[in-house]
């Protein structure tokens, strides 16, 4: 199968006129006063709002005006010696990372200055290293108008040093969470928690969210059988991620056995962690049965790149369609992969991406490709067969002369090769080395990547009355999630071992 690689195109586009008036756009705007600087230097206010016409009369008024520059002119460097060798930054980048009191609110943590004002003819005046704090302080000729002309950026040594190593000042490169372990021969490496413990203790939270990072999947014990106790649990993450399902909501309706799946697969962004708590067992059947999706994915892969690429390429759509009360659509590939990019290469077939990435690696004395990268491509398995909806095309069909209906023709064989290659993603996802099951106990609760992490359950049997199997469940969101992770990282200096 030819796998296609698209590069990224700038197109010119004209752009017809538009009947409204920018002089009335212009004069409602707020912006940011130009002597905020001075002003926080002063402790006068500095929450004030002007016109551009304002600041181009204050900024002129006090020789502040930025000088004109030609597109061609390139932004001034800054030499700095870094570990015996002269370094080259640009004077913005070095202007745009201040994060002194003048340019970042201590108490909010925002900027209080906009990188597109820094001047393009901004440039170092003074570069001294201070040994005795290991930092660099810069001073600025032609600084953003309204800075003091003493205005000076310190930054540390080491700060410089990964900047020039990494392109990443500390703190802003890529997060070091732990990778995905993929399940294998042996079950996953679980460690149950105790409610009481995982409520008061930060350090084992960590460890819960070290390990849903790891495997994906967690459960603490000893939980309350009170409604609430579900709700603190997910709070002890981020807020309660609300649905229309409710704030928590209970399963218990069904007996049969239910096949493996993604939770609202119909919204945008599917919830990221799912909470599972049982409250009643059932007296027969009822395990739950978890797989890892990513591991059925790198095994699918293996079995069949095409089939593979298919389901990461072509869309289907998912819905929830109840007319009189709730109605959401959206449509996406079984296997989500993070864009695929090399340099200015923007890749559409995974194929093409792994031979030019291997291939660079080896030249640049790597180890070329490897599982984990596979694995570190992919960002979501999306998988519920039961919320599917029928099949549409997404795209503009090719005309042909040959054929009276194009659009019917791209239609079929688009669900000629989803359905071919669905059918063959089934066959990985129950490969026993994917699974893990667990017949949960009342006062357990179970938490898991919901786009990772497929679940379902066996049947069980209801014909004692008053023990049916009974699960409340809720989620929470991936930014909370995310959020709380680096909080403790933070905390406890944690680093991933590589």
């Amino acid at each position: 199968m030819q796998i296609t690689r698209k590069l990224a195109i700038v197109k010119s586009i004209h752009v017809a006129p538009v009947r409204f008036s920018f002089k009335r756009l212009l004069s409602n705007t707020p912006y940011l006063s130009p002597w905020t600087a001075r002003d926080l230097i002063n402790g006068t206010p500095t929450h004030r709002s002007y016109s551009p016409r304002s600041i181009n009369n204050a900024a002129a008024a006090e020789g502040t005006t930025q000088p004109e520059l030609s597109s061609k002119q390139a932004s001034s460097k800054v030499p700095i010696l870094i570990a015996g060798k002269k370094a080259e930054f640009l004077a913005v980048l070095l202007r745009d990372a201040c994060s002194c009191p003048l340019c970042v609110h201590e108490s909010t943590k925002q900027r209080l200055f906009s990188t597109a004002d820094i001047p393009a003819g901004i440039q170092s005046q003074a570069v001294e290293i201070d040994p005795a704090s290991d930092s660099v302080n810069i001073g600025w000729k032609n600084d953003i108008p309204g800075f003091p002309e003493e205005h000076t950026t310190t930054l540390s040594m080491a700060a410089l040093r990964q900047l020039s190593c990494s392109g990443s000042l500390p703190g802003q490169q890529r997060d070091s969470f732990r990778p995905p372990a993929l399940w294998g021969q042996e079950p996953p490496n679980l460690v149950d928690y105790d409610y009481n413990t995982y409520m008061q203790n930060d350090g084992t939270l960590h460890q819960i969210i070290n390990q849903l990072e790891a495997e994906g999947l967690a459960f603490v014990t000893n939980v309350p059988g009170k409604e609430e106790s579900l709700a603190s649990i997910a709070t002890r993450i981020g807020p309660v991620k609300d649905t229309f399902y409710g704030y928590t909501w209970d399963g218990r309706a069904m007996s049969n056995d239910l096949g493996f799946h993604t939770d609202l697969l119909y919204f945008e962004q599917p919830l990221h962690i799912q909470l599972l708590h049982c409250v009643q067992s059932a007296s027969s059947g009822g395990a739950s049965v978890f797989a890892d999706a990513f591991k059925a994915a790198v095994d699918f892969f293996h079995m069949d790149v095409d089939a593979f690429n298919t389901l990461a390429t072509v869309p289907v759509n998912y819905h929830y369609n109840h007319p009189h009360s709730n109605m959401y659509r959206t449509t996406k590939p079984v296997i989500d992969l993070r864009p695929l990019g090399i340099g200015h290469t923007i890749y559409t077939g995974i194929q093409d991406y792994i031979k030019d990435w291997h291939e660079l690696s080896m030249r640049n004395g790597g180890s070329g490709w490897t599982v984990a990268m596979l694995v570190d491509c992919m960002d979501k398995i999306n998988w519920r067969p039961p919320f599917l909806a029928p099949f549409s095309i997404h795209e503009v069909p090719r005309q042909q002369e040959q054929l009276a209906d194009p659009a019917l023709s791209a239609l079929k064989n688009k669900v000629d090769r989803w359905h071919q290659a669905a059918s063959k993603f089934s066959g990985p996802l129950q490969h026993p080395e994917c699974l893990y099951e667990r017949k949960m106990r009342p006062g357990e609760c179970v938490l898991f990547s919901n786009t990772r992490i497929l679940h379902s359950r066996r049947a069980f049997d209801m014909a004692e009355i008053g023990k049916p199997r009974w699960l409340r469940g809720t989620y929470a969101d991936k930014d909370p999630y995310f959020s709380k992770l680096r909080v403790l990282q933070h905390k406890f200096k944690y680093l991933r071992a590589d």
